[in-house]
């Protein structure tokens, strides 16, 4: 017994030493395998820091901005008025015809044969939009004309930065996911190059509104039909006050036209309300004579009653006593 003391316990040393070594090569196995799993999992953040890089850094912001010129998102807004409806209308689209433009909204109104209005929004290259304005203005009346430019350069440069480094990375994901032989990373993989494709299809859909926008101006027109062309207002006191005598002329002119036109239009029902007139008084007549007869009577006695009230009384003789 004492000797086999020495032998156990060198057995029991041998494999404590065993056990050890293998939980450590475990420990290796396992920590390798997460790590690169972590590894792939982390790409998204330095793929993208990176990306990102790259696309800022190869060409620089300055020279981009410099060779792709000046974004510029242009909108008019116009009120015109016309004396010829149909002709402006028919003009309005020819001239988008030619320009290479569309009609893109339109809203018409029509309050009589003679009053006629619409709301257009049209879409026109913007190198024709100054030509199209200086037409209008020749062939309208227009009262009223803005443009309005907004620089969109940077925004745009912005967008098209981030479409750049999502198409690197979208690269760099695809080789990744060539070389990937294990479930997990192919996940993580696919999951990541689902969420970069979804991203640059917005990016995409933002410069094409931006291109939209920019090759084609917007014009947001008001064409109104009238009697009679606004005139521009007149600087002197003699001016405004013989352009002011003018409008006053032509509103009663305007007054007297709606009168005449009132009366054509309802001379049926005003015809018929004069027979019912007329048919009243006939029936009426003798009843107004008689009431006319009592009223003279009446003022005949009243006048009679006032002309004894004011004879004095004769006074009495007195040898008659």
């Amino acid at each position: 017994m004492r000797h086999r003391k020495p032998w156990a316990a060198a057995l029991a040393l041998l494999l404590a030493l065993a056990l050890a070594g293998c939980g450590g090569s475990g420990k290796d196995l396992a920590g390798g395998s997460a790590n690169q799993f972590t590894d792939s999992a982390s790409y998204t953040e330095e793929s993208a820091a990176s990306a990102v890089e790259t696309a800022e850094d190869a060409p620089g912001m300055e020279r981009e901005l410099a060779a792709m010129g000046r974004k510029v998102i242009v909108t008019a807004h116009v009120s015109a008025e016309t004396e010829d409806y149909d002709g402006a209308m028919a003009w309005v689209k020819t001239a988008l015809s030619q320009a290479g433009g569309r009609m893109e909204n339109t809203e018409q109104y029509a309050h009589n044969q003679s009053r006629r209005s619409c709301q257009l929004t049209l879409r026109i290259p913007a190198g024709q939009l100054e030509g199209f304005l200086t037409e209008l203005e020749g062939r309208c009346n227009v009262v009223e004309r803005s443009v309005r430019e907004e620089d969109v350069t940077l925004d745009y440069v912005d967008t098209e930065s981030h479409k750049k480094a999502l198409l690197v990375e979208q690269e760099r994901l695809l080789e990744l996911l060539a070389q990937a032989d294990k479930l997990e990373d192919l996940l993580g993989i696919e999951d990541r190059l689902t969420q970069v494709r979804y991203q640059l299809q917005n990016y995409e859909s933002a410069l094409r509104v931006y291109d939209g926008q920019i090759d084609y101006s917007t014009v947001h027109m008001s064409l109104q039909e009238v009697r009679e062309l606004t005139e521009p207002t007149p600087e002197s006191w003699g001016s405004r006050a013989l352009e002011g005598m003018k409008e006053n002329a032509r509103s009663i002119g305007r007054f007297f036209q709606e009168l005449a036109l009132f009366v054509v239009t309802h001379l049926p029902a005003l015809a018929l309300l004069g027979l019912l007139a007329g048919i009243i008084l006939l029936c009426t007549r003798k009843p107004r004579r008689a009431a006319r007869e009592r009223r003279r009577q009446n003022r005949e006695a009243l006048e009679a009653l006032r002309r004894q009230a004011q004879e004095p009384e004769c006074p009495k003789n007195p040898e008659d006593s």
